[in-house]
Formats: structure tokens, C-alpha cells, sequence
């Protein structure tokens, strides 16, 4: 019988040290300068793991979970009350000085951008309380914009939204002077789920890129913008060509259909200019 408790308490013991600690914060962001007045709200997740820590839409995590459960079972249905959600982005933060990087998007194409970026806080001496934590003010030029951090040292972990971290504890809200952008933490809790960020799927490759070949890649198709049907064929040559229907089911002309899309790209270049870095999509 003791033998049964001992195995029983290691067993318990061993779930609890392997839980991770997820934080979810309120994104509220403006993506079209030129109408400082629409803002969009998004939850977003902040898991930290062991080695790690992973940072993206909670809608998208959830409905990347179920797809990746579907899969497994063999079913490709994952039903219409899952949405992706608006905020593609996701950041991987290494710990131990290893590479971090996020994942950014041009049109359909997937980069995942190798950071390297210094982190210059100035830390403020002032305090205030938020969400019943005692908060420290700390201020960062980034991504051409200046931001105003309040973090806590009542959650040890020097981590927070985004790319920001490395501050004496836990980031709990941080905001841009011009107030396009800003974070806000709303839950805090415990998990057993494993990594957020599952494989791409074989049609839809990832290109490592540094900062400046990303932002390259950015303004030959901010010139250039192409449908994302003709960035899926450029990315899978062994795909000669498909053809699109119309809600009638009448197929449309091909030609017909790359301009729509052409057009499609130029018209979310436009209303989507208001990134959270600046320099990044400069």
C-alpha cells in the first residue's frame, strides 16, 4: 500500500512540475493609421514553457489545435465555428541566449524573421497598481515606436507580449506613445498543453529570413503585389495551374480571376498599414 502512495505522489509531483504558465492579453490595435478611430480588439496568449516561451492569437492557437487534432483522427472537417482570427503573427522567445524569432506574413507566404534586437529599457521610478499587481513603469524605443511598459516583479518571469522581455518580472501592460497599439493582462493560469506553433502544411513552406531580407521581400511586393493564388503556384511549381468556380459553380476566366486578386492584395496594403513595428515593414 505505501508502495501505491509513493508511485501515486511521484506521479502527481511530476504533472504539476511539467505544467506551463499562460497569460492572456488583451490586444487593442488601430491597422489603418489613416482612421485612428476603428480599433480592433484580439485575445492573445503568452505560454511559457521550460526552454521557451510562444506568443500568438489565442483564436488562431485554438483553431491550429483543433486542425492538428482533426488531422491526427484522419478527418479534415474542423467545423465553422473556429475562427483564425485577424492577427497571423506568432513569436518564438528562446531562453539561454538562443535564437528568437516571429513569424510574419507577406500575402500567403510565411517568414519566420530572425531577431536580434537589443532590448535598451529605462527603467522609471514610479509605481502603480494594475489588475491587483504592483507595477513598475519602464519605457523602450522599438520597432519606431516608444513604449511605455508597467511590469511585475510578483510574477517572475522576465517575459511579456510580443518581442518585449527581459525586465526584472512579468510585463502586465504596455502601450505605444501614439496609443495605436497596446497590451493588457487579463488571465493568468496554469497548462499541461504542449507547444502552440504546429508544422505548416507541406504546401505552405516557411523561409528563414533575417530583419533586412524581410523587409526587402516586404517592398517588392508592396510594388509588386501579387494574388495569393499565384504566390501558392510560385511556391509549389510541380502545380501547373487550378481553375476557381463562382458561387454558381460557372468557372472563372483566369485572367479574370488574377487581376480580382491583384486587386484584392493592393486594397489590404492599404487599410493594413499600421504595424505594431514600424521598422520591421518600413
Amino acid at each position: 500500500m505505501n508502495k501505491i502512495f509513493i508511485i501515486l505522489f511521484f506521479v502527481i509531483a511530476s504533472k504539476i512540475s511539467a505544467q506551463n504558465q499562460r497569460f492572456i492579453y488583451e490586444y487593442k490595435y488601430i491597422p489603418d493609421s489613416t482612421k485612428v478611430d476603428s480599433i480592433l480588439t484580439e485575445n492573445m496568449r503568452l505560454t511559457i514553457f521550460k526552454d521557451h516561451s510562444e506568443f500568438l492569437s489565442e483564436m488562431k492557437a485554438k483553431r491550429d489545435s483543433a486542425i492538428l487534432k482533426s488531422s491526427q483522427k484522419g478527418n479534415r472537417e474542423i467545423g465553422t465555428d473556429l475562427s483564425s482570427g485577424n492577427i497571423r503573427s506568432m513569436v518564438w522567445k528562446n531562453k539561454n541566449n538562443l535564437k528568437n524569432y516571429l513569424t510574419e506574413f507577406i500575402g500567403m507566404e510565411s517568414y519566420k524573421v530572425i531577431d536580434e534586437t537589443d532590448l535598451n529599457w529605462e527603467l522609471i521610478d514610479e509605481t502603480k497598481k494594475i489588475q491587483n499587481y504592483n507595477c513598475q513603469k519602464a519605457m523602450l524605443k522599438f520597432g519606431d515606436r516608444e513604449w511605455t511598459a508597467w511590469f511585475t516583479t510578483e510574477l517572475p518571469f522576465q517575459d511579456g507580449p510580443h518581442l518585449f522581455r527581459k525586465l526584472p518580472g512579468l510585463i502586465v501592460a504596455i502601450e505605444d506613445s501614439r496609443k495605436h497599439h497596446s497590451f493588457q493582462l487579463i488571465a493568468n493560469y496554469k497548462t499541461n498543453e504542449g507547444t502552440s506553433v504546429i508544422k505548416p502544411f507541406h504546401l505552405l513552406k516557411d523561409y528563414e529570413v533575417n530583419r533586412k531580407q524581410f523587409n526587402k521581400k516586404w517592398n517588392d511586393f508592396r510594388k509588386n503585389p501579387i494574388s495569393s493564388n499565384e504566390q501558392f503556384l510560385l511556391m509549389n511549381p510541380q502545380i501547373i495551374s487550378f481553375k476557381s468556380y463562382d458561387e454558381n459553380g460557372n468557372e472563372i476566366d483566369a485572367n479574370t480571376f488574377k487581376r480580382a486578386g491583384i486587386e484584392k492584395a493592393r486594397k489590404n496594403l492599404v487599410k493594413n498599414n499600421n504595424f505594431l513595428d514600424l521598422d520591421l515593414y518600413k
